[in-house]
C-alpha cells in the first residue's frame, strides 16, 4: 500500500462528510492507499457521520478514548497506517481527486526526498474558494506527504505541544524538513467560524480581545524568580525584497540591529540575547555588538517565512543550553525600540500573568516589533486568550522611504 491519509477530527461534523468524499474519490486504485480517521474524543456527532462511510474497504475508524490534541491523535493514525507514506487532511478541510497520484508520483521519482507538499486555497463555509496560497511561503498544518518509517524514526509529532505541532516538527527536523512543494493547488483549506489557526481569525480575534485585556480584573503580582531566564530573540536575515541587507542599514551612524541589541542590553530583565540569522555578515555584528548567535537553517532563511516559526527554531536551540521562561521577540528593523518597552511588556506579562504581549499600533493594528511570550506560547498555534497589548507608534524599516520618515520623526 502506497499511501495513509490521515484525518483528525473534533467535533467538526459539519464538514467530515465533504472531507471523507474528496478522500475516497482519488483517482488512485483503493487497494493503494487507505484512509484513517481518527476522533478525539468529539462531543458532537461526528463518529455518526463517519461510520456512514465504513461500507468502503480501505477506511478505518480510531476512537480516542480522551481528547489527545491533534500532535496525539495524529501520531495514532500514523502508527495505524500501513502504508509507504502517510498525510494528513483535517476533518474541516477537502482534497482534489488527483491530490495523492502527484504526491505519490514525486515521492517514487524522488527517492532521497522525506516530504512533499502541494500548494493550497483558501475556501469560505460554503466552500467557495477566493485566494490561492504557495505553500512554500505560508505553510499550513496539513497536505504534506512524509515518508512513513522515517517519520516514526525521528519521533513524530511531540504530544506536548496540542498546537503548533507542524511548526515543532519543522524546528527539530532542520534542514531535513525542506519541503519539496509541487506548484498546483491541490489541497482546500477551509476558513470558518470556528477555526482560529488562520491570520485573518486570529486578526479578528485579537482586536476582539484586546480591549476586554486592556481591562484584566484578575490582576495578579508577578515577579521573576531565581529560576527565570527571559531572553531576547532577534530574527535577522540578510536578504530583503524591498531593501537590500536591510537589517544593517545605517541609522545614527549604526546598524539596524545594533539598535534591538542595544535596548535588549539595557533591559533590567533579559539575561541573554540570541540573533538568529543565515548571515555570516550578521553574525559577525551581532558577536560585535555582545548577542549570542543562533545559525538559522536555510528552509526558514527565504522570502515570506512565517517569523514564529523562525523563533520556534532559536528557542529549541536555546533549551539545549537552558530552557527559557521568557522569550521576547524584537524586531532588528525597529530602531525605535527601547529597553523601557522590553520592560514594560514583561511587566505587563508578570503583573497579570498574560501568557504574551503583543506591540499594537494606535488604531490596534498587530505590528512585529516585539512580542513577550512565556515559553509554551512560543509554540501555541491559536492566538493566545490571555494576552496583552504595549502601544506604540514605531517605525519599521522596510524601503528607503522608511528611513527617510524616521530621519524626519527625530
Amino acid at each position: 500500500m502506497k499511501a495513509s491519509i490521515i484525518i483528525t477530527n473534533y467535533n467538526y461534523s459539519k464538514y467530515i462528510a465533504r472531507c471523507l468524499r474528496s478522500c475516497f474519490n482519488q483517482h488512485l486504485d483503493k487497494k493503494d492507499y487507505e484512509v484513517i480517521f481518527v476522533d478525539d474524543n468529539s462531543t458532537d456527532n461526528s463518529l455518526e457521520i463517519a461510520s456512514q462511510f465504513l461500507h468502503e474497504k480501505n477506511f478505518q475508524i480510531i476512537k480516542n478514548k480522551k481528547n489527545l490534541g491533534v500532535s496525539g491523535s495524529a501520531n495514532q493514525g500514523i502508527i495505524a497506517s500501513k502504508a509507504e507514506y502517510v498525510v494528513r487532511v483535517d476533518s474541516d478541510d477537502y482534497i482534489s481527486n488527483e491530490f495523492l497520484s502527484f504526491l505519490i508520483f514525486y515521492l517514487n521519482d524522488n527517492k532521497s526526498v522525506f516530504c512533499v507538499s502541494c500548494d493550497y486555497s483558501y475556501i469560505d463555509d460554503d466552500g467557495k474558494n477566493y485566494e490561492r496560497l504557495k505553500y512554500d511561503e505560508k505553510p499550513i498544518s496539513c497536505g504534506v506527504m512524509y515518508r512513513k518509517n522515517k517519520l516514526i524514526q525521528l519521533g513524530m509529532y511531540n504530544i506536548e505541544y496540542r498546537h503548533r505541532e507542524e511548526e515543532e516538527l519543522r524546528s527539530r527536523l532542520g534542514p531535513l524538513y525542506n519541503i519539496h512543494n509541487l506548484g498546483i493547488s491541490l489541497y482546500r483549506y477551509r476558513i470558518h467560524g470556528s477555526n482560529k489557526t488562520t491570520q485573518l481569525d486570529n486578526m479578528k480575534l485579537f482586536k476582539e480581545k484586546i480591549f476586554s485585556n486592556l481591562n484584566i480584573d484578575n490582576k495578579k503580582e508577578g515577579k521573576l524568580g531565581l529560576l527565570d531566564f527571559p531572553v531576547v530573540v532577534i530574527p535577522a536575515r540578510l536578504g530583503s525584497v524591498r531593501l537590500k541587507e536591510k537589517n544593517i542599514q545605517l541609522y545614527r551612524g549604526k546598524p539596524l540591529i545594533y539598535w534591538a541589541i542595544d535596548a535588549a542590553k539595557k533591559s533590567k530583565y533579559i539575561k541573554k540575547i540570541y540573533v538568529s540569522s543565515e548571515s555570516k555578515k550578521i553574525q559577525d555584528l551581532a558577536l560585535s555588538f555582545g548577542a549570542e548567535i543562533i545559525i538559522r537553517p536555510k528552509f526558514l532563511s527565504e522570502p515570506n517565512v512565517y517569523k514564529m516559526d523562525v523563533i520556534a527554531q532559536a528557542v529549541n536551540e536555546i533549551k539545549k543550553f537552558r530552557r527559557p521562561t521568557i522569550v521576547t521577540s524584537v524586531q532588528a528593523n525597529s530602531p525605535e525600540i527601547t529597553s523601557k518597552i522590553i520592560d514594560d511588556s514583561i511587566d505587563q506579562l508578570l503583573h497579570y500573568n498574560l501568557n504574551e504581549v503583543m506591540s499594537v499600533d494606535f488604531n490596534l493594528n498587530q505590528n512585529g516589533a516585539i512580542r513577550t511570550m512565556k515559553y509554551n506560547s512560543v509554540f501555541d498555534k491559536n492566538l493566545s486568550t490571555h494576552f496583552g497589548v504595549i502601544k506604540s507608534d514605531i517605525i519599521d524599516i522596510h524601503t528607503d522611504e522608511d528611513l527617510k520618515k524616521l530621519n524626519e520623526k527625530k
